[in-house]
């Protein structure tokens, strides 16, 4: 694959070992216009696809948690008008009423801001074990894709078979992730 003008930052984190390529991950979560795509395909081109996506997935976790903890702690005022002047405030209202599948779903596409996510999720006073078990998972199954897009780049069009079955996978494991989570919200309910 080549990755032209990534080669000094491919050097930089393969210098600097998986911590470096934790951080990229983790940074993203404060700051929503670096791009976690761009990330995590150096993470893969670096590392390779399985501990290239281990270590997005561990960065951008650990990064959306300690968002988490961070504006539940300080508060948000300027938090809260951002919510309120989002395009997806409907959504973030759902989330703010501690509607976990709400949470689940966006955290799964990738290219929702995560950031604006992690800060209803906190505004609403979620329950951290509740986000957690949120979280940990539909990060897995956003940053699958992101890899397997990262992987696979340049092949994408020179074996559609492999990519078409890959991307089944993918949407398999997401509805697979979403009833093994509505099973979890039905428990959560009557307990």
């Amino acid at each position: 694959m080549d990755y032209g003008n990534f080669s000094f930052l491919l050097d930089y984190v393969e210098q600097g070992g998986p911590l470096v390529g934790i951080l990229l991950a983790m940074v993203e979560s404060f700051c929503p216009i670096l791009p976690l795509v761009a990330f995590v395909i150096i993470n893969v081109g670096v590392f390779g696809f399985f501990f290239g996506y281990l270590y997005s997935w561990i960065g951008n976790c650990t990064g959306s948690f300690l968002l988490f903890l961070l504006i539940r702690k300080v508060g948000g005022k300027r938090m809260q008008s951002k919510i309120q002047s989002s395009k997806y405030k409907g959504t973030l209202e759902k989330i703010k009423n501690k509607n976990s599948n709400v949470l689940f779903l966006l955290y799964c596409f990738p290219f929702t801001p995560s950031f604006l996510i992690s800060g209803a999720a906190a505004l609403a006073n979620m329950d951290t074990r509740r986000f957690l078990i949120t979280l940990i998972p539909s990060k897995l199954v956003m940053l699958l894709s992101l890899a397997f897009i990262g992987e696979n780049v340049s092949s994408f069009f020179e074996d559609p078979v492999k990519s078409i079955i890959y991307i089944l996978f993918i949407v398999l494991v997401n509805l697979l992730s979403k009833k093994l989570f509505e099973k979890y919200e039905e428990h959560h309910r009557n307990s």
